[in-house]
């Protein structure tokens, strides 16, 4: 059975470019005890993946290197099992190759969640949705008091977390870049308020927006949208670091991307934690009991961006860098299974 994989080729520093990736075919290995051979449907495109293309040690956490299957978040099926607990035809969700077919440790995957659409279990229900929770619930600790800020609102951890925030009773403003995205933060996901940063001037906006100040502010981006709410918050706030997407097609520490006033956390007494979506992993069942009925009530919603075909998962990470995808993206690199995403 031949298998296509996309093999990382070179560490890609500076702006991102798809030919540190090359896709080719390879045979299709058995799996071995405790394992099973997966056949990939959704594959999960993500702003983290274009830092594990980096190479770089402190990011490198599954030590790829030029020669390895690029890995990825995916839903898959089961093509074969030799681990207990799983059988062929069974849908799971979990890290696997950039490939159509994947050999994954039974351990690093979950069976997908049952009467919701096969999608959301790589947005809601996922590392997206446990990142979200991490830092809006977890970290940022949000109260229906907090007045809440959002950076990269519409992507896909920005807009799950701005949901969580309001359903808890919070005030929440989202930034994001486009009127078209601005008009989504506030007509389909019911902020309180949106600044299109590539019109706006953020650090204005937010003076109007939150005159008492930032009290918890969830941030995805970096840089100069960083910069703009530092000199916005509250004394006391607290800020959940997610991302900091302005600088992952940086290497550069000159770009006039950096932080220039830091200083406000002490002049305010502010906490600026960083977080991962698994550091909390004693928590998981908590934050998906709470996604799980957020999503029933009718409460937080996400939208998926799905481009067909595994031979344009190199290209397409572009538009996650770029802003310019509109939803959570993912490949569909095989047809779901006809009874599968019924919600």
């Amino acid at each position: 059975m031949d298998n296509k994989a996309w093999i990382i080729t070179k560490a890609s520093r500076g702006k991102y470019a798809p030919d540190c990736l090359r896709l080719e075919m390879r045979p299709t290995a058995t799996p071995q005890p405790g394992q099973l051979l997966l056949r990939t449907i959704y594959l999960s495109l993500d702003p983290t993946s274009r830092n594990w293309l980096k190479l770089e040690p402190s990011s490198n956490v599954f030590g790829l290197a030029p020669g390895s299957v690029m890995i990825g978040q995916a839903i898959s099926q089961v093509e074969e099992s030799a681990a207990a607990g799983f059988e062929k035809g069974d849908l799971v969700v979990g890290m696997s190759g950039w490939e159509l077919y994947s050999i994954v440790p039974a351990a690093f995957v979950n069976k997908v969640k049952a009467g919701v659409p096969l999608e959301t279990n790589t947005t809601i229900f996922s590392h997206i949705g446990y990142a979200a929770a991490t830092g809006m619930i977890g970290i940022g600790n949000v109260q229906a008091s907090d007045t809440v800020v959002v950076s990269a609102a519409a992507g896909a951890t920005g807009s799950i977390s701005a949901q969580i925030a309001k359903a808890r009773g919070a005030r929440v403003i989202g930034i994001a870049g486009g009127p078209e995205k601005s008009r989504f933060l506030i007509d389909e996901l019911g902020l309180d308020g949106a600044i299109d940063y590539k019109t706006q001037d953020v650090s204005a906006e937010l003076a109007v927006l939150c005159p008492q100040g930032i009290t918890l502010f969830f941030d995805n981006v970096g840089g100069a949208v960083l910069d703009a709410v530092l000199m916005n918050l509250a004394h006391g706030a607290r800020i959940a670091v997610c991302g900091q997407i302005a600088l992952y097609d940086s290497d550069d520490r000159h770009d006039g991307q950096g932080v220039r006033n830091l200083m406000e956390l002490v002049f305010r007494t502010v906490r600026m934690e960083g977080f991962l979506a698994g550091q909390q992993a004693d928590r998981v069942p908590e934050f998906d009991a709470e996604l799980e009925r957020l999503y029933r009530e009718g409460r937080i919603a996400s939208r998926a961006h799905i481009i067909k075909g595994l031979e344009n998962a190199a290209d397409a990470l572009t538009l996650v860098l770029s802003g310019e995808n509109k939803g959570k993206l993912m490949i569909e690199v095989s047809p779901p299974p006809a009874a599968a995403g019924d919600g």
